[in-house]
């Protein structure tokens, strides 16, 4: 089986990813954007942005299922990658504002 240095995940390409696994994925992402969305306001430009990236993780989500009713595994696939790569770039944003904590996710 392939092993993905940048995920550190070892898996069967013929295995598929299951809607648990998009829905830990869009957890931890919602994590991040919601509280940026229903917290203060930060300006017109970032709060079209923001909910911009919402948007198309809950389409992405909303997708995989449909997908997988299809047998249509190459969508499949690039709505999970999708998802991930957007998860990498909020891997280490602080999860809550008033702690400061550090979340990681394994993508």
């Amino acid at each position: 089986m392939p092993y993905d240095e940048e995920t550190g995940l070892t898996r069967d390409p013929r295995d598929e990813h299951t809607d648990a696994d998009f829905a830990a994925l869009a957890s931890f992402l919602f994590a991040r954007t919601d509280p940026l969305l229903l917290g203060r306001p930060i300006g017109e430009d970032v709060d079209r942005a923001l909910q911009a990236l919402n948007d198309t993780i809950r389409q992405l989500l909303g997708q995989a299922p449909a997908h997988r009713e299809w047998r249509n595994e190459v969508a499949l696939a690039c709505s999970w990658d999708t998802l991930t790569g957007i998860a990498r770039q909020w891997n280490r944003h602080p999860a809550s504002t008033r702690t400061g904590q550090l979340m990681t996710v394994a993508l």
